[in-house]
């Protein structure tokens, strides 16, 4: 079985762990590395302590925009992590505005009360941040 990057991808396959094995004279350019210089700062756990604190969905665009990796792949390593506990359920399809895969009963009962949704890791950055200085 192939290792796995701290993203949880494939290290084969991960963008943002082989540009920071790359020379500097072939990194992506310099409007292209905020998320990578983003994906060490924030882990999952810290991602979803801020969701359930301030009660607000983000997408899967957004958490993978902040931790790093694909937002298809977000979904997996939640699961792996929280086992679609009402916990993790504040991270949502951006179409649909609910978590894919999760039954009535695995969402949190207060997963619809607000209708903000975080769709960009910025916003999600910025939110995790002032979260953070809050406590």
């Amino acid at each position: 079985m192939p290792e796995r990057c701290k993203h949880g991808l494939d290290q084969r396959f991960c963008s943002l762990c082989a540009a920071a094995l790359r020379p500097p004279t072939q990194r992506q350019p310099r409007h292209e590395r905020r998320v990578a210089a983003s994906s060490g700062v924030y882990e999952l756990e810290d991602i979803i302590g801020l969701l359930n604190a301030v009660q607000v969905r983000a997408t899967y665009g957004a958490m993978a925009e902040l931790v790093g990796g694909i937002p298809r792949g977000i979904g997996d390593r939640l699961t792996r992590l929280y086992s679609r506990s009402p916990e993790a359920s504040w991270v949502v399809n951006a179409e649909t505005g609910m978590p894919t895969g999760y039954e009535a009963h695995e969402r949190h009962p207060a997963l619809l009360s607000n209708p903000d949704i975080i769709s960009s890791g910025a916003e999600l950055e910025r939110r995790l941040a002032q979260w953070k200085s809050n406590r």
